[in-house]
C-alpha cells in the first residue's frame, strides 16, 4: 500500500482503484492485500467468480470486481491485488478475496461530510453504494459490501468454500 494516513475525525478505508474510479471498503473489514496468484476455477461459477485460492491453509473465494460492476475483464499487472475481506451477510462472516486492479493507501474519510450514492451518472448500481466522500479532489466510491456480495451471491460462494 501506497501510505497510512489516519485521522482521529474520520473513518479509515482501503482505497482501491477499478477503471479510472476510486473505491473505498471499510478497514475494519480487510483481513489482508496479497499480489495477485493462481486462481483455481470453480465450476458452473457465476461470471463474476474466478474460483478459489489458498490463504494459509483456508479456501478463499474470490471474485473480479470489474465482472462485478459490469466493466469488461482486464489482464492482471504488477499493480493488481486481491483484498481479503470478512463480509457480513445473514448474520454470518464470509472471508472472501477481491481482485482490484490496484490498491492504494489506508486514508481517513469523515463520516459526516459523505454524501448519499447517486441515483445517475454511475456505471454500475448505486445500491452496491454506501456513500461518497472526497479525497484530495477526487470522489471516493464506498462499497456497501452486504449489498454488492447479495445473499444469492454468498449462498454460491459459500457452498464453493466448503471442503468436497
Amino acid at each position: 500500500m501506497a501510505g497510512i494516513n489516519a485521522s482521529r475525525d474520520g473513518a479509515q478505508y482501503v482505497t482501491l482503484g477499478i477503471d479510472r474510479e476510486i473505491f473505498a471498503v471499510d478497514v475494519d473489514r480487510v483481513r489482508e492485500i496479497l499480489d495477485a496468484q493462481p486462481v483455481t476455477r470453480v465450476p458452473y461459477a457465476p461470471p463474476f467468480m474466478l474460483g478459489m485460492i489458498d490463504v494459509r491453509g483456508r479456501s478463499v473465494p474470490v471474485i473480479n470486481l470489474r465482472t462485478k460492476l459490469g466493466l469488461p475483464a482486464a489482464e492482471t499487472t504488477e499493480q493488481t491485488r486481491i483484498i481479503v475481506l470478512d463480509v457480513e451477510n445473514g448474520g454470518k462472516i464470509l472471508t472472501m478475496g477481491m481482485l482490484a486492479d490496484r490498491v492504494f493507501e489506508v486514508t481517513s474519510l469523515d463520516d459526516h461530510e459523505m454524501e448519499p450514492p447517486p441515483d445517475v451518472g454511475t456505471h454500475w448500481r448505486s445500491d452496491y453504494i454506501r456513500g461518497v466522500g472526497r479525497r484530495n479532489d477526487s470522489f471516493v466510491i464506498i462499497f456497501d459490501l452486504t449489498r454488492l456480495f447479495s445473499s444469492e451471491e454468498t449462498a454460491f460462494i459459500e457452498a464453493g468454500a466448503e471442503p468436497g
